[in-house]
């Protein structure tokens, strides 16, 4: 079996030791997909759990410790900018909402070793303001911060050395119908009474947490886009089985799995879930589907990461991808690569501006 997959058990606590004791080389080859794959942190929680004669050489440990406690001190910094911006909207009216960071990262064993590099958040109106999103934006600005609007569906801006994308709606929705339901469905969440409960504050702070649907519905979707267009990492598929496990009796499982399939997640879905299912030891490797697996081998391939660019480039690059990607369009979607051209096409030229 693959050693990051068993040390992943490890850390969930279905295996207490690896199959074998990897060489120095396998133990290097390891710290490198990990890092890679941004699980460094959560694997060296399983190396924390391993008995003495399993553990790596000594260097090979402390080279691991030092590039954590980097990742830790990153996550301290943006934590603490998060809490600031959040304090400031708060005085001005607006409730912020994190999406996925902190609200993954408190399911895994050690919060901290969840690694992230922005602040994705959603910001809700407590008084009158008819647009929370444009209004956070200006509050920046006041501060001497340029804010880049250039994305119909997010905002950019970094401050105190965070990278925040201000999300003004959650899902790529321009052109798509389906997705632009989806959108509806995910904001009316925000009116649930539920949200009144004390827990749905992060202590001490003024960040809130989304309903636990809408945050459930958000990483599918995340990940079946991440998927599509650049491929999937670990912490991606680790995500999911991480925030699904802690939050199992909270999740409405039916309306989750209505969505699935309303929103043409269910190919994807089924996949995605299957493969986290063997990588944490709840499922063998010899009971995945060929879909499965070719999602598997997917993701232990590198990502095709590309440069986010803007207008007729930008577009042209998002034509790449999904023709790239036409293999996925087949197997784990309900629509053919073309069809998703032509929203992409369609989205540009006709819904440029797009309203819900």
């Amino acid at each position: 079996m693959n050693l990051l997959f068993e040390l992943i058990q490890v850390v969930m606590g279905t295996r207490d030791r690896l199959s074998r004791m990897p060489t120095a080389r396998e133990w290097g080859k390891l710290y490198e997909e990990a890092v890679r794959q941004k699980i460094a942190g959560v694997l060296l929680d399983g190396l924390e759990r391993l008995p003495e004669n399993q553990l790596p050489p000594v260097a090979m440990k402390f080279r691991w410790i030092g590039a954590v406690q980097i990742d830790e001190a990153c996550y301290k910094s943006h934590q603490e900018a998060a809490e600031r911006l959040a304090k400031l909207y708060a005085e001005h009216g607006i409730k912020t909402y994190v999406l996925k960071g902190a609200v993954v990262a408190e399911c895994y064993p050690v919060a901290n070793h969840r690694r992230s590099v922005d602040f994705d958040c959603y910001l809700r109106s407590m008084k009158d303001e008819p647009d929370a999103w444009e209004y956070g934006n200006k509050l920046v600005e006041e501060l001497g911060v340029e804010v880049n609007r250039n994305f119909y569906k997010n905002s950019k801006f970094t401050i105190w050395g965070l990278t925040v994308e201000n999300h003004r709606y959650l899902t790529p929705f321009r052109g798509n119908e389906r997705l632009k339901a989806l959108e509806r469905l995910l904001q009316s969440q925000f009116n649930d009474n539920g949200l009144k409960i004390k827990d749905c504050r992060f202590e001490g702070t003024e960040l809130w947490r989304p309903p636990v649907i809408l945050s459930a519905l958000f990483l599918i979707e995340h990940a079946y886009s991440h998927f599509l267009h650049e491929g999937l990492t670990w912490r991606h598929v680790l995500d999911w089985q991480m925030f699904s496990r802690k939050h199992h009796k909270e999740i409405d499982w039916k309306m989750l799995e209505d969505s699935i399939d309303a929103f043409g997640f269910r190919r994807f879905y089924d996949a995605y879930c299957r493969v986290g299912q063997m990588v944490i030891g709840l499922l063998n490797e010899e009971n995945l589907t060929i879909s499965d697996k070719r999602l598997l081998a997917d993701i232990l391939s590198p990502l095709d990461l590309h440069e986010t660019v803007n207008g007729w480039r930008g577009k042209l690059a998002l034509a790449g991808n999904t023709w790239r990607a036409r293999w996925k369009y087949r197997y784990y979607t309900d629509m053919t690569w073309q069809h998703a051209l032509w929203i992409q096409m369609r989205g540009f030229l006709f819904d440029k501006n797009p309203q819900l």
